[in-house]
């Protein structure tokens, strides 16, 4: 299960859109958080649960970094007209995780091994 092996940065960026969508949701805009809890309950059923080989587990976990960090990037380009340093750190964040999901990529050990 070579996608959880930074396990950790995936649980900030989870934690961090987490927060982005609760504050959305604090605004009236409930639709992102009940996206985010579809989008964790597959997450975590497609890499945790579910009887499903390595491979799918390998080839999912990028993938889901990889849409954690677009919606943060997406966050990141909506605060652009509110706060400056705000919206940097939000879009710093985005290509965090989009770049932890192509490294997850990049260091998939072969399928013989």
């Amino acid at each position: 299960m070579h996608s959880l092996s930074l396990g950790f940065l995936y649980l900030v960026g989870l934690s961090w859109l987490l927060c982005e969508v609760c504050v959305s949701a604090s605004g009236g805009n409930w639709t992102p958080l009940w996206l985010y809890l579809a989008g964790f309950t597959v997450m975590f059923a497609v890499v945790g649960c579910l009887p499903i080989s390595n491979k799918a587990i390998n080839i999912a976990g990028p993938v889901f970094a990889i849409i954690i960090g677009a919606s943060l990037l997406f966050y990141g380009f909506e605060a652009f007209g509110a706060t400056l340093i705000g919206a940097v750190l939000r879009c710093l964040g985005g290509l965090a995780m989009i770049g932890l999901g192509v490294l997850g990529y990049a260091k998939r050990e072969p399928e013989a091994h």
